[in-house]
């Protein structure tokens, strides 16, 4: 009797020993690219049933294989390991250096030696290299954390941002760079070639970086809102060839302090040499 009590309490746990996950032998290389060649409409968080068709007119479906929106892509990935999770970057990129738009601050480019994909500015006017162009998906342990796309290296139609619960945090709307539902204003009317400025708007409200430019194109002030006031530092620019500040103007550092008045911090000539410090701000303002 005693024998057959204690079979009948080790045939559970020899069940338990042979049912138990073996250990992953396969390398993190191959787990990526296994990862990667799945079926990746299985897990995309752009198939939000819930969402009204994006309208963009420049738009195109997806007919040839790594083709976006007309223009051959190759695909790429980056794997990291931060605070000891395996964080993988899944994108396309243009197989050519590009122009970059005038008008764009910043482009998404893959940097290659450093393994990671970065925004780069200040590039008008250079060939940009390892563009980013097509889907992007941001993965943490095999789980979705961001997804989105990319249009010559700028943020366009949907992104959103999710937990490793799979719980929606934030949802975005771009098209080219800039907010889809932006106030964007041009120098030459109807033409629409010449930016004057970009007023982001967000579900109703003026939420983001404010842009303004000089008929050349050039940059002459940025500065954020938030619930559709001015805050933090706004700046000012010469229009010189490089980009030179003229004049910071202080606001308020967050949309909630009502009696908050604006002043200006500092200016500066053309050639960079500092011509005012307001007496407001400390010795190292």
């Amino acid at each position: 009797m005693r024998l057959l009590i204690i079979l009948l309490v080790l045939l559970p746990l020899a069940s338990f020993a042979q049912k138990k996950k073996k250990k992953d032998k396969r390398t993190l290389k191959e787990r990526v690219q296994e990862l990667l060649n799945t079926n990746v409409q299985k897990d995309s968080l752009l198939i939000y049933k819930e969402e009204r068709q994006d309208t963009i007119p420049d738009v195109e479906l997806k007919k040839k294989k790594n083709h976006f929106f007309g223009v051959k892509t190759k695909r790429a990935y980056t794997v990291n390991k931060i605070s000891g999770r395996t964080v993988i970057e899944d994108f396309y990129i243009l197989p050519e250096a590009v122009a970059v738009d005038p008008y764009v601050l910043q482009i998404f480019v893959h940097d290659q030696q450093r393994e990671e994909v970065k925004a780069v500015r200040g590039a008008k006017g250079r060939l940009v290299d390892r563009v980013l162009h097509g889907p992007y998906k941001k993965l943490v342990n095999d789980e979705v954390v961001e997804e989105g796309m990319f249009f010559y290296g700028t943020k366009h139609q949907r992104w959103v941002l999710l937990d490793r619960q799979n719980k929606l945090l934030q949802k975005e709307h771009y098209h080219k760079g800039w907010y889809r539902d932006s106030e964007i204003t041009y120098y030459d009317g109807d033409a629409k070639q010449q930016i004057r400025s970009v007023t982001p708007i967000q579900y109703g409200k003026k939420e983001g970086m404010y842009i303004h430019f000089f008929p050349s194109g050039r940059l002459a002030m940025r500065g954020r809102y938030e619930f559709d006031k001015k805050v933090g530092v706004w700046e000012e620019f010469h229009e010189v060839n490089n980009v030179v500040i003229k004049r910071e103007i202080q606001y308020a550092p967050d949309p909630y302090q009502k009696n908050f008045r604006s002043f200006i911090r500092k200016e500066w000539d053309k050639l960079g040499n500092l011509l005012y410090v307001s007496p407001k701000l400390s010795q190292t303002g």
